[in-house]
């Protein structure tokens, strides 16, 4: 009875970790699974390879996730460091390599994309049309470019774009590519800056290849703003999440966090910054001049450098003074108030506001903030104090 119990113990325990994985390493094998009755998804590895240990559990995650439709779907592997003929047959130049051969095909399709279930599941069932027992993953962020699009996009004055030109089969751009989305994650909610690819490699983007002379994979390219001067700027800095984001907020005047939030840099502008604050200290009849040479920076401002986040941010500087001017400088400590609740309620959950409208009352609140940042004041007050014995010496100098 115990040798009965043990056995049943140990047949239990194979069962719950028998793997949905098919392994094809054997040529008689692979030869009768792939090309006939159902698609395979076959993941070429090597033992010793760190992003297939990697993989492995996504990969199995994957395979568990189509074991009720074998007669439509397998998920397999093939150790092509043990089996190197398999290898050379679909031209095998790296680990992990992923190929989806359709049924009774052995025409394969390479696989590019993030290394995760949800990514591979969904490529998987965009082939086979069979679905998954894994959610769709959301859409990607990164704007995916190609040539009848590229010069739509790139070209828009409007826009600020990072374009990555990467290859399926290049090993640093599967690497960049979870950093990659993340970073245009980051920037979703703003619009006029885009972080985009293109597949430099296929042949229907060779014009768009050989029109920057695209030589190495992933090269990064910055197309600015502007209908004038839209050759691109390499990106030359470092490849992680924090460079990528610094160097946009530069580029494109958005001062976002690598989470994506704003920092309290949004929405401000240092020149007002000092304006503000010596407005928000001043005496009642002195504030108009203020206000008078706040009105004068932002209509240089928009003349010189037309930026439609600087615009947005030079206008709401003037309200807050209007706002003052016309209900006293309580204003500014009550509406900050009221701001600041709304953040904190969205930031404990009790709140239901969009990302749209969280951002919008950030730069608000940054604002604001400045206005009563008496550090400012009296920067800018020493500031105006110089300048303006500058011009009287000046003009004494004159005479």
């Amino acid at each position: 009875m115990r040798t009965f119990v043990l056995l049943a113990a140990l047949l239990l325990t194979a069962l719950v970790h028998a793997s949905n994985v098919l392994d094809l390493t054997k040529t008689a094998l692979y030869d009768s699974t792939v090309g006939k009755e159902a698609g395979v998804l076959v993941e070429y590895f090597a033992p010793w390879c760190g992003h297939c240990k990697r993989l492995a559990p996504e990969y199995e995650k994957l395979a568990d996730s189509f074991s009720r439709k074998k007669d439509k779907v397998l998920i397999a592997k093939v150790d092509a460091d043990e089996n190197k003929e398999l290898g050379r047959r679909i031209g095998l130049q790296g680990f992990p390599t992923i190929k989806w051969f359709p049924a009774h095909s052995t025409e394969a399709v390479e696989y590019s994309g993030q290394r995760t279930a949800e990514a591979l599941a969904q490529f998987v069932t965009e082939q086979s049309n069979v679905r998954s027992r894994i959610p769709a993953p959301e859409p990607e962020a990164v704007v995916e470019l190609t040539s009848s699009n590229f010069d739509e996009v790139v070209n828009n004055p409007e826009l600020d774009v990072l374009v990555e030109f990467y290859a399926p089969w290049c090993g640093h751009c599967k690497n960049l590519a979870p950093i990659y989305e993340k970073v245009a994650k980051v920037f979703r909610r703003d619009s006029k800056c885009v972080v985009a690819k293109i597949d430099a490699n296929a042949e229907e983007n060779a014009d768009v290849k050989r029109r920057f002379q695209i030589n190495s994979y992933p090269t990064l390219l910055f197309f600015p703003q502007g209908s004038n001067d839209k050759w691109p700027r390499p990106y030359l800095k470092e490849r992680n999440e924090e460079e990528f984001v610094n160097f946009l907020n530069e580029k494109c005047f958005t001062f976002r966090k690598t989470d994506g939030t704003l920092s309290q840099f949004a929405g401000r502008l240092p020149s007002l910054d000092g304006l503000a604050a010596r407005f928000y200290t001043a005496a009642s009849d002195a504030r108009d001049s203020i206000v008078a040479e706040a009105k004068r920076f932002a209509a240089e401002l928009t003349e010189k450098e037309h930026s439609e986040a600087k615009d947005s941010a030079a206008s709401y500087y003037l309200r807050v003074m209007d706002k003052v001017l016309r209900d006293g400088s309580d204003y500014v400590k009550r509406e900050s108030d009221r701001i600041g609740q709304m953040l904190e309620r969205h930031a404990a959950g009790t709140g239901k506001f969009t990302e749209d409208k969280i951002d919008q009352l950030q730069r608000k609140y940054n604002v604001l903030s400045a206005f009563m940042n008496e550090r400012i004041a009296v920067a800018a007050s020493k500031a105006s104090s110089s300048l303006a014995a500058a011009t009287a010496t000046s003009g004494h100098d004159e005479l």
